[in-house]
């Protein structure tokens, strides 16, 4: 079991073969630009109808953009990464205490995406925790590091709030009331994904995670400071997202374009690796609650003559995960399986 897991400290001088792409499933590396003009939304501004223009511009353009100024404080991000660093450079001994690949399990440390499912793995460790209500899950976090439990509580309740900020923000660019999306999503979950991508003898044969979208409403992504990996699809070509000092990168899970009626799109992005250096990321999902019914408002889709009808089915967001986690990550858009026949 230890050996699925590649945090070993072990360098390989090549790519072990259940890692290797088919060549038409390839990263082709050379041909991703940097994106020049991806958004970055200062949120400390007081102009709040630019603020709602720029969050409008950036999630029907790109559905992913980048925050400053977002009151997660310096000292929490920066605990977050230390923490999650010495995380992954402890003993294998210690860390397979929480390895599982039951996707189910509510705090586990895993490898790849779903290694039941997957034919072709991917070069990444992660650790994946449940993370509201904190009082509920913590007892399941790590105990070692021994600063973990407190570092991660702190960085997951600051992080929630900035999520309620730009929901707030996300109701308003689509001319709704400021706290519709929050009361349609109800109770919402918190998960979070520490990701690990190790140096790769050949990044050009495999992904760190292959492209995808977000089966949550809202992302939160504290991208490596230091090393490059997240790409995003734009009309057909990828584009590195590099990371910006003090930002966190946001994007548009599958749950916020079917409540805007696809006016906002959750946008395929991959992780790359390099052969240099370990790259870390934390990845904080906000989903509905499971008992949430995700139907767009009537505004966004109602027409003088009533002939109209939303893009997507009503459906409940245990549904819609239930059906994500049935399939392969890199399968048509699983929105697709919920359109309005």
């Amino acid at each position: 079991m230890a050996a699925r897991l590649i945090s070993t400290g072990f360098r390989h001088t090549t790519l072990p073969e259940n890692y290797v792409r088919p060549l038409s499933d390839r990263p082709c590396l050379s041909d991703v630009s940097p994106l020049e003009d991806f958004p970055i939304i200062d949120l400390s501004s007081t102009d709040r109808s630019r603020l709602v223009q720029q969050i409008h511009q950036a999630c029907s353009r790109f559905g992913f953009f980048q925050v400053i100024n977002h009151r997660v404080s310096k000292e929490t991000v920066d605990g977050m990464v230390s923490v999650a660093n010495e995380f992954f450079s402890m003993s294998m001994e210690e860390k397979m205490k929480l390895y599982s690949d039951d996707p189910t399990k509510t705090a586990r440390l895993s490898t790849s995406f779903n290694v039941k499912k997957e034919e072709v793995n991917n070069w990444r460790d992660y650790l994946r925790l449940h993370c509201y209500p904190i009082s509920k899950y913590v007892h399941e976090w790590p105990s070692n590091p021994p600063s973990f439990k407190e570092i991660v509580s702190r960085y997951s309740r600051e992080v929630r709030e900035l999520g309620f900020t730009i929901e707030e923000l996300i109701s308003e660019s689509l001319g709704l009331e400021k706290d519709h999306m929050r009361k349609v999503l109800g109770e919402q979950g918190q998960h979070m994904a520490v990701n690990y991508y190790p140096p790769c003898p050949e990044p050009e044969l495999t992904y760190g995670l292959p492209a995808h979208t977000d089966p949550n409403a809202l992302t939160i992504l504290l991208q490596d400071a230091t090393v490059c990996g997240l790409q995003i699809l734009i009309d057909g070509q990828w584009f590195a997202v590099n990371p910006h000092p003090d930002a966190f990168v946001i994007n548009i899970g599958d749950q916020f374009q079917a409540l805007s009626n696809g006016v906002y799109k959750s946008v395929w992005h991959r992780a790359v690796t390099n052969t240099e250096k370990p790259r870390l990321s934390v990845a904080s999902f906000l989903c509905p609650a499971d008992c949430a019914i995700i139907s767009p408002a009537k505004p966004l889709w109602e027409t003088e003559n009533n002939q109209a009808k939303p893009i997507y089915r009503d459906y409940t967001y245990a549904e819609y995960y239930k059906k994500f986690w049935s399939r392969n990550l890199d399968q048509e858009h699983c929105l697709e399986n919920f359109l309005n026949h």
